[in-house]
């Protein structure tokens, strides 16, 4: 009698029931939580099953060794020991977005400064900075949300920081909504007349911090800033709740 086994083939029940677990998308090791051990679960009976009629049907000539199919269990065992470990790990992160949530509302109504050409225009003021490396000629250009220019002017092109306030009117002196504007300084070099872009600090007040993918955002009306990026935070003062942002105040207006 001619007997056809696993082991004379040299493919064990593990990596039968592994090949038959990748092919029908349901591997186990790319799964997490419940899913993953339930299906687990089944791979492993059907591991079970056929090596037992490995050893049933084992050459008796040339037998299994027994350390082979020891081997298997434990290549199962550690599976379900990292799927575990994935299981405890979404847990961890789930306590961090939690920490997170309720740390977060520690910034609502702090004043924060970002390096940011977005700017929040809010009670119809907005505040920013920016920096000037090399002296020439600079132009402010402010953009509202649907990317329209709303203000266009020459500014101060000396080397330094330069604080500005603006009033939320534009070129023509109306007032303009609140929201989310864009902020861009070109400084001109009038040895080259190559243009550059000024680095942008804005400010503003918080009053929503949100949690999204795990990641704390602070949203000055409607813009959004990751806490990441934020380099200074202030709370607000009894006296007054402007933000220092320099000796020089250049005020920019819609005249």
């Amino acid at each position: 009698m001619t007997t056809t086994t696993a082991a004379a083939s040299g493919t064990s029940a593990y990596d039968i029931i592994s090949k038959q677990a990748k092919s029908s998308g349901t591997d186990s090791t790319a799964k997490t939580g419940d899913d993953a051990l339930a299906s687990l679960s089944g791979d492993y009976t059907n591991f079970l099953t056929l090596l037992t009629a490995q050893l049933k049907n084992q050459d008796p000539l040339s037998p299994m060794d027994a350390t082979q199919f020891t081997q298997q269990l434990v290549q199962f065992s550690a599976v379900e020991q990292q799927i575990n470990g994935n299981k405890k790990l979404d847990q961890l992160i789930g306590l961090q977005s939690t920490a997170n949530a309720y740390g977060a509302v520690g910034f609502v109504g702090t004043t924060i400064a970002a390096d940011s050409g977005d700017v929040a225009l809010q009670d119809g003021k907005a505040k920013f900075d920016y920096t000037v490396e090399k002296a020439g000629s600079a132009t402010l250009k402010i953009l509202n949300a649907a990317g329209n220019v709303v203000m266009l002017k020459q500014v101060d092109a000396q080397v330094g920081t330069h604080p500005v306030e603006w009033d939320g009117t534009d070129y023509f002196g109306n007032q303009l909504p609140d929201g989310k504007y864009t902020v861009a300084v070109s400084v001109t070099d009038p040895a080259t007349g190559k243009a550059t872009d000024a680095a942008i600090t804005s400010y503003g007040k918080v009053d929503q911090a949100v949690i999204a993918d795990g990641k704390v955002f602070l949203k000055m009306g409607d813009v959004s800033v990751p806490l990441e990026d934020v380099i200074r935070i202030s709370k607000p003062t009894e006296t007054t709740d402007e933000t220092d942002t320099g000796d020089e105040t250049d005020e920019t207006t819609g005249t």
